[in-house]
């Protein structure tokens, strides 16, 4: 009986092997049943790219060995890890985590020492600069007292304001001011 030249491919074609193939088979093109195939059996792989993002590669038995040959993160490995792992530095945060902390040594803020002239002595230098030099003047004398500090911050900003608003009065308006 010659299997070649057979009109139903559901027996096997192997000599001699009379199994009859599974549909799946036949569908797929196979001519050979299970046990007599000679194809290798496809198994998975896991690949893993990123720690969160592995997929499963389906492979042959030979591309698995020879991957699993190549994994570092195979069962039974005899590679060394990288990172964390290999230098045990995990082991090493641990271990200062759980060690009893040392006292941090308090620090005592030092005393201001710096004493400013009264905001009406600052003010009226600036003001008496303003009148016999000008607002630019008046200004930089402001930054110096400032820069040498013998004046805050608070006291520097509102000299200038005063300026400014004096700045944009006329010379009547400024008048009137002094006199009260």
């Amino acid at each position: 009986m010659d299997k070649t030249n057979r009109s139903d491919a559901t027996i096997c074609v192997a000599k001699d092997c009379d199994n009859q193939l599974d549909n799946h088979r036949a569908h797929l093109g196979y001519t050979y049943c299970v046990d007599c195939s000679k194809e290798e059996r496809y198994v998975s792989h896991t690949v893993y790219p990123h720690k969160t993002g592995g997929y499963v590669q389906s492979v042959s038995k030979s591309q698995h060995n020879d991957l699993k040959r190549l994994d570092r993160r195979r069962a039974g490995s005899e590679r060394k890890a990288k990172g964390i792992f290999a230098d045990k530095s995990w082991d090493r945060w641990l271990e200062s985590y759980y060690a009893p902390k040392s006292e941090k040594v308090k620090r005592t803020p030092r005393p201001i020492t710096n004493i400013f002239i009264p905001y009406r002595q600052a003010f009226q230098k600036v003001i008496d600069e303003f009148d016999n030099g000008g607002y630019s003047s008046a200004c930089e004398l402001t930054q110096s007292l400032y820069s040498d500090d013998k004046i805050s911050l608070i006291h520097k900003s509102k000299i200038m304001n005063e300026l400014a608003s004096l700045q944009m009065m006329t010379s009547k308006q400024r008048k009137f001011m002094r006199k009260l």
